[in-house]
């Protein structure tokens, strides 16, 4: 029975991917937008940046898989099962764990397209925002600026090397609304495209609101997104600043009981999600089957024993929560944490969706703590550690190595996050797995190769090592 479901999925992917395969950023859309008929009225716009987190939503080799398992399978806290009958929906345990991905590689190429189809039609919005006499036009110019912000983000992370890697280290073609659909723009450099996310971020904290749910781009979203960008390229004090801002919304905070916790994964209910791609019950996408597929009993990954190990497993409220036994495997546990329940049907062998929680509460408490400690101010530092550490039935930390704490602290609260892949690559480590996979300091791999049909088609250079 497995192995049927299994093929069906495998054909439904091969059908979905072929039919857009063709859709990368130098060629119109299926769905770009009609801004004559649709960006006239509130209601238009409102349509149109729904649609774009609409296509945030893409399955397997599209952009609601990726955005974790392509991090996660790329980095040192999975582990791949060794049993034929353990398999991953978007092949990410074929694909992409072996670290031997290509630019033919279907998720890498899925995760490129989705991004900047996305990316053109908030680019449409933004050109109609900013010429149009609409009394709120600049609410939804600021969540258009915010949303291309993030997704620009998001692909430099993946297909850029570290923004330390030099002033000409290339990263991603950053596309703005004034630029021509099938204009073919080169690779701008790290730099360049950290430059126009920080300056998307600005404009947009300048007009958004928080008027908004979690469903959507908000202020406060933006001043958590500027935090991890001034974060992870070492701007500590604007990353301070701006994390501050963000936890002055008190409608956001810690969850502190195991209860909560639990409803935050299983049912996605939770006062910590600032930012989530919201999944409803009716709605496909089997996201709920990201890293594991207990409705199958399918298990592609279980998880290493130096992240478990990090764990206090009888006062941490997170354990029972990121993770269970495995079945099988004696002595392991799966990745309990992507695998919620909201929406499963088991009788129909549907593991449902959850929401994709892309900004969290407790980011923003492990941005300050690692920003202090770098600014030298270790009182405040420990402070901002020690309220993640009590939310989650810890105590005080009083060790004697507060940066190795604080960076141990990312990985147990940030787990199956995709937040691994960027430590490493931003912090210059390498890993090696149990299994003897792994990847030196620093290695070409931490940048994912460009998709080849984008070389093919415009030109554009492709990263080192491919």
């Amino acid at each position: 029975m497995k192995t049927n479901i299994k093929l069906l999925f495998t054909a439904a992917v091969f059908i979905f991917f072929s039919s857009c395969s063709d859709d990368i950023i130098n060629k119109q859309p299926l769905d770009e937008l009609a801004p004559g008929t649709l960006l006239q009225t509130e209601g238009g716009f409102r349509s149109a940046l729904d649609g774009v987190y609409g296509l945030m939503k893409q399955d397997f080799n599209g952009y609601s898989f990726g955005i974790y398992t392509i991090p996660e399978a790329i980095s040192d806290d999975l582990l791949a099962s060794s049993s034929p009958n353990d398999y991953s929906f978007d092949n990410s345990v074929e694909t992409l764990y072996p670290l031997a991905y290509n630019g033919s590689t279907g998720g890498i190429e899925g995760f490129w397209r989705i991004s900047y189809q996305a990316i053109n039609n908030v680019n449409t919005i933004i050109r109609q925002a900013r010429s149009s006499s609409l009394k709120n036009k600049d609410v939804f110019l600021g969540e258009a600026l915010g949303l291309r912000a993030l997704l620009y983000y998001n692909l430099y992370r993946f297909y850029a090397p570290a923004y330390n890697s030099g002033t000409t280290a290339l990263a991603v073609p950053y596309r703005f609304e004034t630029d021509a659909l099938l204009t073919i723009k080169p690779r701008n450099t790290t730099q360049e495209v950290i430059g126009y996310v920080l300056a998307d971020l600005k404009e947009a904290a300048a007009l958004a609101n928080n008027t908004a749910n979690s469903y959507r781009i908000s202020k406060t979203a933006i001043y958590a997104l500027l935090a991890r960008v001034y974060h992870e390229t070492a701007d500590y004090k604007n990353a301070i600043v701006n994390a501050s801002l963000a936890l002055t919304d008190n409608r956001y905070k810690l969850e502190n009981t195991l209860t909560a916790l639990e409803k935050e994964w299983d049912k996605d209910e939770s006062n910590e999600i600032i930012f989530r791609i919201r999944f409803e019950k009716t709605e496909t996408g089997q996201t709920a089957a990201l890293l594991a597929i207990p409705v199958y009993s399918s298990y592609p990954y279980l998880v290493s024993t130096d992240l478990i190990n990090l764990y206090d497993k009888t006062k941490d409220i997170r354990f029972t929560v990121y993770f269970k036994n495995h079945p099988t495997v004696k002595g392991s546990y799966y990745p309990k944490k992507q695998a919620g329940t909201r929406t499963t049907n088991a009788a129909a062998f549907d593991p449902g969706n959850i929401d994709l929680k892309l900004i969290r509460v407790p980011e923003l408490y492990l941005i300050l703590a690692e920003s202090y400690l770098r600014e030298n101010n270790n009182t405040a530092a420990l402070t901002n550690l020690n309220k993640l550490r009590n939310a989650r039935g810890l105590g005080n930390y009083s060790g004697n190595d507060l940066s190795s704490e604080i960076l141990n602290e990312r990985r147990r609260e940030l787990a199956f996050e995709g937040f691994r892949f960027t430590d490493l690559k931003r912090l210059g480590l390498g890993f090696t797995r149990a299994d003897g996979t792994g990847l030196p300091a620093d290695a070409n791999r931490f940048a994912l190769p460009i998709p080849q049909t984008e070389i093919d088609r415009s030109g554009i250079k492709p990263n080192p090592g491919y």
